[in-house]
């Protein structure tokens, strides 16, 4: 996999590992720790690490989220995920399938060293084995150039509705 920004020349070997269910609270910690620096954590933090759990012990053996995790130095520097699902197919995608990527979070000592592109090509591969015809997420501002480099793109026909 290509790393797509400036390695320091000190940093150690980073190596990607697909979460298991062993895995279960760490994908919740870091699920929590995206959702409050992002400040959507605003009510019960319990309640929604509990609806996680559920989510991620339905989700990850059934392979419908797959997540990895970047180690370094014998610690998790990072993680991603993606949610694949398959809508009809269209003309934009005739297999249907696609892929949500969310969940990406760099542990603030790990930033700038390329740990998330190393996680988006573990995920977009992930995608191309699934046969997904479109991948698609929403970025940051930090996360943007990352995504860019990528080759991801704005689409200005995306709308959403709370219910």
């Amino acid at each position: 996999m290509e790393q797509r920004t400036a390695k320091h020349v000190d940093d150690p070997p980073i190596t990607l590992r697909r979460a298991t269910l062993d895995d279960l609270d760490l994908l919740v910690e870091l699920r929590i720790a995206v959702q409050e620096e992002l400040g959507e954590v605003n009510g019960d933090r319990e309640a929604v690490a509990e609806a996680n759990r559920a989510y991620f012990q339905q989700k990850v053996p059934s392979g419908e989220y797959v997540s990895f995790f970047a180690e370094a130095e014998g610690q998790v520097a990072g993680v991603g995920g993606i949610v694949l699902f398959r809508k009809p197919p269209h003309p934009r995608n005739l297999s249907g399938v696609e892929g949500y990527i969310l969940n990406m979070y760099t542990h603030p000592d790990w930033r700038r060293r390329g740990i998330a592109s190393r996680i988006l090509d573990g995920l977009l591969a992930e995608a191309r084995e699934h046969n997904a015809g479109l991948v698609w997420l929403r970025a940051t501002e930090t996360g943007r150039l990352v995504y860019e480099q990528h080759g991801f793109a704005e689409d200005p026909h995306y709308m959403r509705r709370k219910l």
